[in-house]
């Protein structure tokens, strides 16, 4: 198992690219390649779960060469570390084989899978990457819209780097995070594909029904969170003008983190004269979300290109709805029964459908607690990684019989 960003205790994709590993390790015999970046917390977590570790680095003169050209530079870096795992994998095939190679992170298609050169089934992914910002909503994306546009062209072009052409080719079955990415790819790989949300819940977030604490009564207040970065393309300003189109009057809206497009938020949130409604808490500790989402009748999250979304998973665990647009990752996370998707065919619509969902909300508290219930099912159905072991067993199970 090949995973880039790998650590243990950490968070987003390094997390997730240790717990595939330790959910491969409970019934298979795995060799884990990452970096060095988190060894000793690998190491220690290896010997706990079974895990051969082996930990590749790149030479000090190519990162002080590359560390001077931004993201290009860290594209490079990871591209040149995958040629030396692919080298060690060789080498430690040929002294003990592999039944099966998988690459895992980081979660896309845009760091080649170059390690597929060993002749054995290969696995790809969770990866994603394919998804972009739909037609006419740059408008939401402030002086963002330039370096989407260029995005979207970029990543055209990686479709036809030789390395990432033939890992594309080469891969036995590619695990994708979403749709979006999925109708991205080239239609000849596509047959191969299989849609996996890579996100997963945390220990703390795995609940039953008998462990959820009570949720406040709802009032008349209408309140609603996001949680999350803030950039441009999670298009907070949507839910501005749909709240504005709404009428809604008795409302609270609750933004919580922090990023560079934060400021044109506030500053918009001010013109429009939502000050009164819309609170701006910066970062807020992660010990101290609990008491956010308890009070929340819903989570907005209207991300116009994500992968997924950790806050999504949070919410719904803790009997949360979530409000976000039907694209990308969240649309993959969240079901027509666990919360609201809203069409992204043109920006006029989807304005007038969020103010409408909203408007739901507020006059059908029963709405909310159907969602309410199912948001927490899913979570706890779909997103442990003890669904996340099955999938992966009964995928290796698949090639590892046609050999």
């Amino acid at each position: 198992m090949i995973a880039y960003a790998c650590n243990p205790k950490g968070s987003g994709e390094h997390w997730l690219g240790w717990g595939w590993a330790e959910q491969a390790a409970r019934a298979y015999q795995v060799d884990l390649i990452t970096t060095t970046n988190s060894q000793k917390l690998v190491e220690e977590r290896a010997r706990e779960c079974g895990i051969t570790p082996h930990f590749v680095t790149l030479p000090e003169w190519l990162k002080k060469l590359t560390s001077h050209l931004g993201g290009t530079g860290s594209w490079l870096r990871k591209i040149a570390w995958q040629f030396r795992v692919a080298k060690l994998a060789a080498k430690l095939h040929q002294k003990s084989p592999f039944a099966l190679v998988h690459q895992t992170t980081f979660h896309t298609f845009r760091v080649p899978f170059l390690a597929q050169h060993l002749a054995i089934p290969s696995v790809w992914g969770p990866v994603a990457g394919g998804e972009s910002v739909p037609p006419g909503f740059s408008q939401y994306l402030g002086k963002a819209k330039f370096s989407e546009s260029s995005r979207r062209l970029i990543n055209k072009l990686w479709l036809h780097f030789p390395p990432v052409k033939k890992s594309l080719q080469r891969a036995s079955v590619i695990f994708v995070s979403n749709r979006t990415t999925l109708e991205f790819l080239p239609r000849a790989v596509q047959g191969k594909c299989q849609i996996v949300p890579p996100n997963a819940l945390r220990p703390e977030d795995e609940k039953t029904e008998a462990d959820l604490p009570s949720r406040n009564p709802t009032g008349a207040t209408l309140h609603l969170l996001y949680v999350g970065n803030c950039v441009a393309t999670r298009a907070i300003p949507l839910v501005f003008d749909a709240l504005i189109q709404s009428k809604l009057q008795d409302y609270k809206f609750v933004i919580i983190g922090d990023g560079p497009a934060l400021n044109d938020w506030k500053q918009q949130a001010v013109q429009l004269g939502l000050a009164n409604h819309v609170e701006f808490t910066g970062k807020v500790p992660y010990e101290k979300l609990p008491a956010f989402y308890q009070s929340a009748d819903a989570l907005v999250f209207p991300a116009l290109r994500d992968s997924g979304g950790s806050a999504l998973l949070e919410a719904m665990s803790r009997q949360i709805p979530v409000i976000c647009l039907d694209w990308a990752g969240p649309g993959e996370m969240v079901d027509d029964h666990s919360g609201i998707k809203i069409p992204v065919d043109n920006p006029g619509c989807t304005v007038k459908a969020l103010g409408e969902a909203f408007s739901r909300l507020k006059s059908n508290p029963g709405l909310g607690n159907s969602l309410a219930r199912a948001a927490f099912t899913r979570s706890q159905s779909v997103f442990r990684w003890s669904a996340k072991f099955e999938l992966l067993k009964s995928c290796y199970e698949r090639l590892i019989t046609k050999q």
